[in-house]
């Protein structure tokens, strides 16, 4: 069930670039949940999750609302789907419970589950529908990560021969399940914040091996990166800020264009803390937060703020995606 509030149509030039039309239609659900966990497999089939023991399912723009009334405590803060039977959600908190369906959330499997001191998951990412990892704040001043080679059907803890030490208060964000980016065959991205500097881990075997790029992002408590999306195997953008400043544009974004070696502040940042970025395949990106979305052309070097509206998560899949929020959601056309 859905109702149409407005939609905001944005004719939006930047540089040289062809003139594109954005439509952005806002929904009202009759489910109370905040969803931050936000994957779209294509342009006809996303799923959301969040609160209050609910997942969500779009197939043709169409959302259903699942709830397990036993999950009421949890807080799903990423999903990855495969297809409109098959996906995994991931509860975030002082500890982590992981679940996968295979029948359209009509039941789910418990896959993980860790409660050990110090545990909070941030965020899961795949390379393809087998391989993909999982992350969690510093476990004894090293970052917590999880592997898994049968999508996601179990989880082993990963086995690293260098995996950099964490700074102190250095961590993870799980504002919408996408600081960490798998990108090619074997190549990941993982941001961090709340320490002397906000750092992008980086791994091109699986994780296997590891470096810690230091950025120039916002740092310290509550600071740094909190999403970041790659265009292509060296093209990437991450952005974040202060969630409790969220009007502070310094910092809040940085873009790479040789695979995460160095990283850049943009020429016009995002107006504000931004919790979700994306892009469309086409060169469009869209980053959104709690004062409001932006739009770039350029590969993250120039952002144009297009409405005051906020949201947590985005996803986009060609000329479409969706923007997710505290009990709402909205869709995105591009033209």
């Amino acid at each position: 069930m859905k109702s149409i509030l407005t939609a905001f149509i944005l004719v939006l030039i930047l540089g040289s670039c062809t003139p594109k039309k954005v439509t952005l239609t806002p929904y009202i659900f009759p489910y109370k949940s905040s969803m931050r966990g936000l994957f779209s497999v294509d342009e006809n089939v996303s799923w959301s999750s969040g609160t209050n023991g609910y997942t969500f399912i779009s197939i043709s723009n169409e959302w259903k609302g699942i709830q397990d009334t036993s999950w009421g405590s949890l807080d799903f803060r990423d999903v990855h789907s495969f297809s409109d039977k098959e996906a995994i959600i991931m509860s975030s908190g002082d500890s982590c419970k992981i679940y996968k369906t295979i029948d359209g959330a009509e039941s789910w499997s418990l896959v993980y589950e860790n409660n050990s001191e110090g545990i909070f998951f941030d965020g899961m990412d795949f390379w393809d529908d087998k391989n993909g990892l999982a992350f969690s704040d510093p476990v004894d001043n090293q970052l917590f990560i999880i592997t898994t080679n049968d999508g996601g059907d179990s989880w082993q803890n990963l086995v690293s021969v260098d995996l950099p030490q964490t700074l102190k208060g250095e961590a993870g964000f799980a504002a919408s399940g996408t600081g960490i980016v798998c990108i090619g065959d074997s190549s990941v991205y993982i941001g961090t914040g709340g320490g002397e500097t906000s750092r992008v881990f980086t791994s091109h075997n699986r994780g296997k091996s590891w470096l810690a790029i230091e950025t120039p992002m916002m740092k310290g408590e509550a600071s740094g990166i909190y999403s970041m999306t790659f265009m292509d195997e060296l093209n990437g953008v991450a952005v974040g800020g202060n969630y409790l400043d969220s009007a502070n544009t310094k910092g809040n974004c940085v873009f790479t264009s040789d695979g995460g070696l160095t990283w850049d502040l943009p020429k016009t940042p995002p107006t504000g803390y931004r919790s979700g970025v994306a892009h469309n395949g086409n060169g469009l990106l869209i980053a959104t937060g709690r004062n409001g979305v932006d739009v770039s052309y350029d590969k993250g070097n120039n952002w144009k703020h297009v409405t005051d509206d906020a949201y947590y998560s985005v996803v986009l899949n060609g000329n479409s995606g969706w923007l997710s929020g505290r009990s709402k959601m909205a869709k995105i056309i591009i033209e």
